[in-house]
């Protein structure tokens, strides 16, 4: 598989299971805003990884574990490299699993000196790695014992990193959002056209007017914002991977407003494209 490709957003189901997990390397990547029916859980290998949470941006590096939950809105940036344990497991397995998990919130905090906290989360990344040894190893009846593996992970999570939450609002969120994914899919498969607020509003089904001003209280940012965002990523993407020319790449993702495209990157990377190039040399 190319190394260009999205690898953490195409994962593969662990059989007879509902969740993914999944062992990624990330040559260096920027990943727009989206979200997850799922809870999603990385431990990082080796490098580091920004993550910007509803606003918030995060600066992780090699053995922190990263825990974002379903519906919360977040876009990754790969500077350089870094190699990552991935697992994603859904609403659905959590609900059926999880005592009171739709009124739950589950958090893993960083760089907290405590000895209790420290120990239980060192549990978590024991459990990530044994299950990444299944994954690469392939034992006899694996399977088996990747379900235990998953078991005691919900256990862990649950007793020791489970923040209760009332607010109702918060709890119904994921279903709040679910209108968005058909745009959010569109905008995947057309991103490289001229895309107007009418015909994206239609794809959801709203009023136009309605439709901007829902997308801009979930997603944090205007529709426009987001479809030059995504055209972004495909741009950063390749600007990492390819020697294409700066010209070509932009053509070859619809962006058609050099000037445009120049302010948005620098005030979202606070550098220009080439010297985003020069920092790999």
């Amino acid at each position: 598989m190319d190394k260009r490709d999205f690898l953490h957003e195409i994962i593969e189901p662990i059989e007879n299971l509902d969740v993914n997990f999944k062992l990624f390397e990330d040559s260096g990547s920027y990943i727009s805003n989206h979200w997850h029916n799922s809870l999603e859980i990385i431990y990082l290998i080796s490098g580091d990884l920004q993550v910007n949470m509803e606003g918030s941006t995060y600066n992780f590096k090699a053995n922190d574990c990263i825990i974002i939950n379903s519906g919360i809105i977040h876009s990754t940036r790969c500077v350089y490299e870094n190699t990552s344990i991935l697992l994603q497991i859904p609403l659905s397995f959590l609900n059926k699993y999880i005592p009171d998990c739709k009124d739950s919130y589950f958090d893993f905090k960083v760089n907290i000196n405590n000895y209790n906290y420290e120990t239980n989360l060192a549990k978590i990344k024991t459990i990530l790695k044994d299950m990444k040894e299944i994954k690469i190893a392939s034992p006899q009846a694996g399977n088996l014992r990747f379900t235990g593996l998953l078991f005691e992970f919900l256990f862990q999570i649950y007793t020791n990193f489970r923040i209760p939450i009332g607010d109702k609002n918060t709890i119904n969120r994921p279903l709040e959002l679910s209108r968005f994914e058909p745009v959010l899919e569109y905008t995947r498969l057309n991103y490289k056209n001229s895309i107007s607020i009418n015909e994206i509003a239609q794809i959801a089904h709203l009023q136009p007017e309605y439709f901007c001003r829902k997308f801009k209280q979930y997603m944090g940012q205007t529709y426009l914002e987001y479809l030059n965002d995504v055209r972004i990523s495909y741009i950063y993407r390749d600007l990492i991977n390819t020697n294409n020319t700066l010209c070509s790449i932009l053509e070859s993702h619809g962006f058609t407003n050099n000037k445009l495209f120049y302010k948005l990157f620098r005030k979202k990377f606070n550098c220009t494209p080439k010297e985003i190039r020069k920092k790999l040399i």
